[in-house]
């Protein structure tokens, strides 16, 4: 038996870096598969967790871009989980659906007759922004709010940007429900400890909340993207439950400016921003959320990729000349 966890969030919470720091607690002996999915096309959270297990045989990881996994039809998502299963044979499979993403139908189908003898699903964790509890927009949001109340396990990231204030949300809202949590957690950055995965799934939680979900615009089947040998830039979209992601593939020999990448992503009103790009200092792990930006070094890529993802539509050619103006020429 495969055992098999969810990490949920909403877009930008950390997810991603959660996942990093399990696979840095992974039992020497066991081999980790993860099935990741975005809402943009271009693929970047794939890319990241690449570039950390590169090399390391006993981590593996599959991504399918530019769709969610949790639309009805769920075929990219069968696909990709059927696939991991066959050929790698994990141990543990974990599964980071886009943070637009509803996670009832994974749930529903890895309760499934066909995956019953296959698949052990233990805990499913949800990171959430405490701030985020407060504000409206996300209180009222669908998504938002199933992704938490589906979750076994509920733990607010980001804490140190948090006031006393969020921090009393967080424990209104975990007093309140139903059924009680498994366990919740407090932490920054997301520093997720391994011992949460041990914590049981609750299978009422899906006849408790019974939300539909909407579907996506389009489904992807292609796997994670990559540019032919002469193209040297690549844009691509995507759009579906209030939101537009525009990205770019850029051939890795193209080196931008980390100052002037900086400040322009710090001058775009986006949700989120983030990317893998080869600069002059180096290559990053780039992330910018509520304005916030951070980066992290990691090894040279065969190519960069930048996603924006924002509640308006983005005006594709002033971006990509705005984005060109960050090459570096020499």
């Amino acid at each position: 038996m495969i055992r098999t966890h969810i990490v949920t969030g909403f877009l930008g919470v950390g997810k991603t870096t959660a996942i990093l720091h399990l696979l840095q607690q992974k039992p020497e002996g066991e081999k980790w598969a993860i099935l990741v999915n975005e809402f943009g096309e271009v693929g970047v959270d794939g890319a990241i967790l690449q570039a950390a297990s590169a090399g390391d045989g006993s981590v593996v990881s599959k991504e399918i871009p530019g769709g969610c996994l949790c639309c009805v039809s769920g075929l990219p998502f069968q696909m990709g989980l059927n696939l991991l299963i066959s050929k790698e044979k994990p141990d543990v499979l974990i599964i980071e659906p886009t943070g637009l993403g509803h996670p009832r139908n994974i749930l529903e189908t890895l309760r499934s007759d066909h995956y019953r003898d296959i698949l052990q699903l233990g805990a499913s964790i949800c990171l959430v922004d405490p701030r985020h509890l407060s504000d409206p927009r996300y209180r009222q949001h669908e998504t938002f709010i199933d992704q938490l109340q589906l979750a076994d396990v509920l733990v607010a990231n980001k804490t140190d940007l948090a006031s006393d204030d969020d921090q009393q949300a967080f424990a209104d809202y975990v007093a309140q429900a139903t059924p009680p949590k498994a366990a919740t957690g407090w932490l920054e950055q997301g520093q997720l400890d391994i011992r949460w995965l041990d914590f049981p799934a609750e299978s009422q939680r899906l006849a408790l909340h019974p939300h539909a979900h909407a579907q996506h615009q389009r489904q992807s089947l292609d796997s994670q993207p990559a540019l032919a040998a002469d193209e040297a830039l690549r844009c691509l979209t995507n759009q579906g439950q209030g939101h537009f992601s525009l990205g770019w593939l850029v051939q890795g020999k193209t080196l931008f400016s980390l100052t002037r990448l900086r400040d322009w992503l710090s001058s775009l009103s986006v949700e989120r921003a983030k990317g893998l790009v080869n600069t002059t200092q180096g290559t990053y792990v780039i992330n910018m959320r509520d304005g916030v930006l951070t980066e992290m070094p990691t090894r040279a890529l065969e190519e960069s990729r930048l996603e924006l993802i924002a509640t308006e539509p983005l005006e594709q050619q002033q971006r990509q000349q705005e984005l060109l103006a960050c090459v570096e020429h020499h």
